[in-house]
């Protein structure tokens, strides 16, 4: 049994960690609100890109570019996009059991890998996948450059027919409680995928408490100078670039807010904890005083008699 200075030191090193999650809940917070920031701005700039993206679409034939043609798929690229530290419940479990599953569904093609993120080059080496190429610093400051050298490997890849599909694994930020892991087809750029992330991302601009940007999805015509083609042919790249900075904001604000959840969590049940031991600590404190008058009553018995 316990004794009560085991429990004092118990309640000495909870409220200490208590502390710690607390502090690291309120730095989550912080660095939430600021990609979360982030993730909103960019998502009018990613919807008018789609949009004129299909209006291109419409307007050129899919033969005409190299990144629009599909083709038989013998093997695919993903491209998986999770945190590079710990400590944020299971943002990084949902990733890979989403990833698994999409896996098990072409189980019969090929595949290889580029990771964005530490904790996926690590789910990444535990399977033994192929990688390719890892990014470990692209989360910490991202910027549209940063995506840039990964555009162009995408590319490279899909144009040289290494791989036959492109796809695109990472986090959308929902709300501070929801976060959703999406699997989205990034090469070829197909018309009924942009149709799908253009619905999606109109569907998600649906909570104005959270979502303060609005976002206009009113669709137009457009005057194309100098021909579809030609725009297009600068477009796609440019749509590729845009689009891995849009899922790395997204998946940034997803991550953080998941870890300063788990803060929270680990604060209220570090709270919880030292109430426990505070009560089991008053017991048997208790009951050693109530012990020790009853021997004392006991011995006064014996001395009176």
């Amino acid at each position: 049994m316990a004794s009560t200075r085991d429990i004092r030191r118990r309640i000495k090193g909870v409220k200490s960690t208590g502390k710690i999650t607390r502090a690291m809940e309120m730095i989550s917070a912080v660095k939430m609100r600021k990609a979360i920031a982030l993730a909103f701005s960019m998502r009018p700039y990613a919807a008018s890109a789609l949009e004129l993206l299909r209006q291109l679409n419409v307007a050129v034939d899919a033969n005409e570019h190299p990144l629009l043609k599909e083709r038989p798929i013998k093997k695919e690229l993903y491209v998986v996009i999770a945190s590079n530290r710990g400590l944020c419940g299971a943002f990084n479990a949902q990733i890979a059991k989403r990833l698994l599953s999409a896996l098990r569904e072409d189980r019969e093609r090929e595949h290889c890998f580029i990771v964005i993120g530490k904790k996926a080059e690590t789910m990444a080496r535990r399977f033994g996948w192929e990688i390719i190429a890892a990014f470990p610093d692209v989360l910490s400051l991202p910027k549209v450059e940063g995506t840039r050298p990964i555009a162009k490997i995408i590319i490279d890849e899909f144009e040289s027919g290494r791989v036959d599909r492109v796809v695109m694994v990472y986090t959308d930020y929902i709300s501070v409680m929801t976060q959703m892991v999406k699997v989205r087809a990034l090469l070829p750029v197909a018309l009924k995928d942009t149709k799908k992330a253009l619905n999606e991302m109109e569907n998600e601009v649906s909570d104005a408490k959270e979502k303060p940007i609005s976002v206009n999805f009113q669709s137009s015509e457009y005057l194309i100078e100098p021909s579809p083609k030609k725009v297009l042919w600068r477009m796609i790249p440019r749509l590729i670039e845009m689009e891995l900075y849009h899922a790395i904001l997204e998946s940034n604000a997803s991550q953080e807010s998941a870890r300063m959840l788990a803060m929270q969590s680990a604060t209220n049940s570090a709270k919880e904890m030292v109430s426990d031991l505070t009560l089991a600590y008053n017991q048997l404190r208790q009951s050693k005083v109530t012990q020790e008058i009853a021997e004392l009553s006991a011995g006064m018995a014996v001395a009176g008699g």
